[in-house]
């Protein structure tokens, strides 16, 4: 079925690199045939020592692409935002965010302009989607689950939104690039808190990319189910700090925001950081169906989470 386009809808595709040569020329030629007809692909190097900066500038001479001054190392999520701020100083429409190492659907920027071009100009908006999961040889391995629900109680301490699938509109675009923190353990969890808290989230049932699944992800799909709980069982029961992710998280977005978040995540959030050092306040939240997770289980360790006071 073909996908009506909006006469206009300027895109600026966002692409942070590092020693991703290996499969980035597939990725880039999947952007060049997107059917969505006024796409710009900005890209910023975050230190390659590969050939992959041999391989952008290639492209940059043939007018496909324009690079990002600056090479340093600075982290994915932080070289996301370099580009982000970038982005945002120019009159670009709509920005979509992208991984060195997939292969975007033909239609995926088409679909995700449709969906966001039914939005009002002053609200903002985000688009992500389902993704197909492949091996490193592009073979179909399976999609990844449906979110029962979206929203900022779910954001709070989730995210339904993988970057490479994240499309914004141009009011988030400003919101976000006007309002970036100076620590955040990833882009695409920041930028649904940030949307579901202010604006609106769309997510699309039907999956927009090929997302390759190999030994080098930097953050991939868990393989199996005792993949799954290490993953889990690290990021919460093990030594240091990083298990309190969710709530630093959100204290950085009640700092950043303050007085204009709407009343009603407001009252919600305020709730969530206080937990952190109060016993009574941890048992009120462990029992709020103001906060969820996508699967029961997940949802059923987050309670014991907020409980121990490690969310």
């Amino acid at each position: 079925m073909s996908i009506a386009l909006p006469e206009s809808g300027k895109v600026t595709v966002l692409l942070s690199t590092y020693n991703g040569s290996k499969y980035l020329q597939q990725q880039l030629d999947s952007l060049y045939v997107q059917t969505h007809p006024n796409i710009r692909i900005l890209v910023r190097d975050d230190g390659s020592s590969d050939a992959t900066l041999a391989i952008l500038k290639n492209e940059q001479a043939k007018g496909r692409l324009e690079l990002l001054e600056g090479h340093g190392n600075l982290g994915a999520a932080l070289s996301f935002f370099e580009l982000l701020k970038a982005a945002a100083a120019t009159d670009t429409e709509y920005v979509a965010f992208c991984d060195q190492d997939d292969v975007w659907h033909p239609d995926k920027i088409a679909r995700a302009v449709t969906k966001l071009s039914g939005v009002a100009d002053d609200r903002p908006a985000m688009y992500c989607s389902r993704l197909e999961l492949v091996d490193e040889k592009l073979e179909h391995t399976g999609y990844t689950a449906l979110p029962k629900k979206v929203g900022f109680g779910n954001a709070l301490v989730d995210s339904v939104a993988t970057g490479c699938t994240i499309v914004l509109n141009r009011e988030a675009v400003r919101l976000l690039a006007g309002n970036l923190p100076g620590n955040v353990v990833i882009h695409d969890w920041w930028c649904y808190l940030v949307v579901s808290c202010f604006g609106q989230v769309i997510f699309d049932e039907t999956a927009t990319l090929k997302y390759r699944q190999h030994g080098a992800n930097a953050i991939g799909v868990a393989a199996n189910a005792y993949s799954r709980f290490a993953r889990k069982y690290r990021r919460f029961f093990g030594s240091g700090e990083g298990h309190r992710w969710m709530s630093e998280q959100a204290a950085t977005l009640f700092d950043i925001f303050k007085d204009n978040i709407p009343l009603r995540n407001r009252q919600i959030l305020e709730k969530f950081v206080a937990a952190r050092s109060s016993l009574h306040r941890r048992v009120q939240l462990a029992f709020s169906r103001k906060i969820w997770r996508q699967k029961w289980m997940d949802d059923s360790l987050l309670r014991l989470l907020i409980l121990l006071g490690r969310y």
